[in-house]
């Protein structure tokens, strides 16, 4: 069994994700880790004997849809041409759950100084249908779900991001976007390392840092060059291949 995506920690043992990633990175023979951060987590753990470092494939998707996006560009739902807007999803249980803190959360949207589109995630949409929370606010205006590229199309053009979602943390560092993280810790440490994504916990400077400037040092590659699946699939023939001879 192979582990993609292995050595990820964000150390929230609240988290199902981080009980289902280090259960499955010491059930796994291969270790398939994204960056150097994860395999230094894998090492820690004791599983450095079955570990590589492979790139991350979503970064793969994530470059090759841009390029496409990139080459037909489309309008963004809620935003007129030339506006300036930021993108934002609030999805998880720690965010929506508590209806003080969600209301706290969509307050600090809606006064954010430009317009924030905010696609509702459907665990969104039925915790404040339950405590019966207006999500749209103020600056805040709310859309349907996007497709990936919609998506990728929209926090590419954004002034910000504003999310407590892993992915969408990586996905606006590759798209060169400023993020900010409505969470306590982040299993892509590399965003913050290099400046172009804060922690806001309780989302009290949502205002302030949601379209900081960039930061002006080169942040390199952390997540691979775009290869990930290639060197995949170069490691689990060489595995085949060793359980064959």
């Amino acid at each position: 069994m192979a582990h993609l995506e292995a050595g990820l920690r964000s150390f929230n043992r609240r988290m199902p994700e981080e009980h289902n990633r280090v259960l499955t990175d010491h059930a796994a023979d291969l270790c398939l880790a994204p960056t150097e951060v994860a395999m230094g987590h894998l090492a820690d753990e004791g599983l450095a004997a079955r570990s590589v470092l492979v790139g991350d494939v979503m970064t793969d998707v994530c470059l090759q849809v841009r390029d496409s996006v990139l080459a037909n560009p489309r309008p963004v739902p809620g935003v007129k041409d030339g506006e300036e807007y930021v993108m934002a999803t609030i999805h998880r249980a720690d965010n929506t759950d508590d209806p003080e803190r969600l209301t706290h959360i969509l307050d600090a949207l809606g006064n954010v100084d430009r317009k924030v589109i905010l696609p509702v995630h459907p665990r969104l949409r039925a915790r404040a249908e339950a405590d019966g929370i207006t999500i749209a606010r103020g600056n805040l205006t709310t859309i349907d779900p996007l497709a990936y590229p919609d998506m990728v199309n929209a926090v590419t053009h954004a002034a910000g991001v504003i999310t407590d979602s892993g992915g969408l943390q990586k996905e606006a560092f590759l798209l060169g976007t400023i993020c900010t993280t409505v969470r306590t810790e982040t299993e892509w440490v590399e965003t913050v390392e290099n400046g172009w994504n804060v922690l806001d916990p309780d989302a009290e400077h949502l205002d302030e840092y949601a379209t900081r400037p960039h930061p002006d040092d080169d942040p390199g590659h952390p997540y691979g060059d775009g290869r990930a699946a290639r060197n995949v699939a170069t490691v689990l023939l060489e595995a085949g291949e060793r359980d064959h001879s």
